[in-house]
């Protein structure tokens, strides 16, 4: 591996550059605590959304706000003016998507315009991108609108395209999606490289180092903040109890006190609260409680610094996290940016959306484009 690289803090293997790429033996902390590995950065960000809770909740809050109640769909001439055929047939097909599935056939698993938003959504956080296809029927008709997880695409060039054409890589298999039914939007694309960055890769590295700091601290209290029971044996005492055929021994004597201090570990141990404990005088029992131990602000400021590290890579404020403890004041700035952050990824979500259902319109012979947009987000109640 590049000496440029380093060693991840769960599985000790080396995982990510300093230069940001990765090199694909990344670890994740998952939902049972169990490592698992991940092929890219982009995979362990979507295990990291499932394991841990900073990162998945703040990609709740991005869809929970995204993807607001209502939505409006209007068909448009190429001048913009509202065309009132188009968008009665625009309602049609909306209508024919959230409430009403091809129960002829079984099922169906149409998901609503929500449904797809959400996944949408969730696809953009992770991996920077998403993709969706109008899925027609026997007529060339829409039949309802598909999302494709942007992790399976791959843009291959063979000089014979105008542009790279996008192929989904399934168990193996290939499925050509060079067709004008598929669609795909990018979040903040680089120019330089052909695929998009997920916006929450730079939260690994905190989100790690917070898994690994919770660990050592739940370690560090059942260690010395939990009352432990000790019990010391007084030697002198224990060995003049000993039959003369052990005491006067070294051998035995050294093999019945191992034995001895062997079953006094594995009886306290396996005690319960109501369990009754009977020793001789020659062992003292007691418990042992933390002492003058006071680590607290020494947590307090480590923690600090790793939620605030988390918080800017997920792009989430502390206010959305629950890890800020300023004022008022700080909590309404820090929400009203991330309502502008989710106005941006809004707008992607409005875009491809509104794409798919253009070419739906047209296919039912209405030369127009559809303008969708979901309500404006706003924090009041209506």
């Amino acid at each position: 591996c590049a000496p440029c690289c380093n060693v991840c803090p769960t599985c000790s293997r080396h995982w990510f550059h300093n230069c940001g790429s990765c090199c694909g033996a990344a670890c994740a902390i998952s939902s049972r605590g169990l490592r698992s590995s991940a092929r890219s950065t982009k995979a362990l960000v979507r295990e990291l959304v499932a394991a841990s809770p900073d990162v998945g909740a703040s990609v709740n809050a991005y869809i929970r706000l995204i993807v607001t109640k209502e939505y409006r769909a209007i068909a448009r001439n190429q001048d913009g003016a509202p065309n009132p055929q188009a968008t009665q047939a625009l309602q049609v097909l909306l209508t024919r998507f959230d409430n009403l599935a091809g129960y002829a056939d079984g099922f169906s698993g149409v998901g609503s315009i929500h449904a797809v938003a959400e996944s949408l959504t969730k696809e953009l956080r992770i991996e920077g991108s998403c993709s969706l296809e109008l899925v027609l029927d026997k007529a060339r008709l829409p039949d309802r609108l598909q999302p494709i997880s942007t992790s399976q695409i791959t843009f291959i060039d063979d000089g014979k395209t105008k542009y790279p054409r996008p192929v989904q890589e399934i168990s193996g298999a290939s499925i050509d999606l060079d067709f004008p039914t598929f669609f795909y939007e990018a979040l903040d694309q680089d120019l330089t490289q052909a695929y998009s960055a997920s916006p929450m890769e730079a939260a690994i590295p905190a989100t790690l180092q917070d898994a690994e700091f919770t660990n050592d601290v739940r370690r560090v209290i059942k260690r010395s903040l939990h009352p432990r029971l000790k019990a010391m044996i007084d030697s002198s005492e224990f060995v003049k109890s000993l039959p003369t055929e052990i005491s006067g021994d070294p051998e035995k004597l050294i093999a019945f006190k191992n034995q001895l201090i062997s079953d006094l570990q594995s009886e306290l141990s396996g005690l319960e609260p109501d369990d009754v404990l009977v020793a001789f005088d020659t062992i003292k029992l007691d418990l042992m409680g933390r002492g003058n131990e006071s680590l607290g602000r020494e947590y307090e400021t480590l923690q600090a610094i790793t939620d605030a590290k988390v918080a800017s890579g997920t792009k989430a404020p502390g206010s959305v996290l629950g890890h800020s403890t300023g004022s008022q004041n700080i909590a309404s700035t820090e929400t009203m940016l991330f309502v502008k952050y989710c106005q941006g990824v809004q707008i992607k979500v409005n875009s491809i959306l509104g794409r798919a259902l253009t070419l739906a319109v047209r296919l039912l012979g209405h030369d127009c484009y559809v303008e969708f947009q979901f309500d404006r987000i706003d924090l009041r109640p209506d």
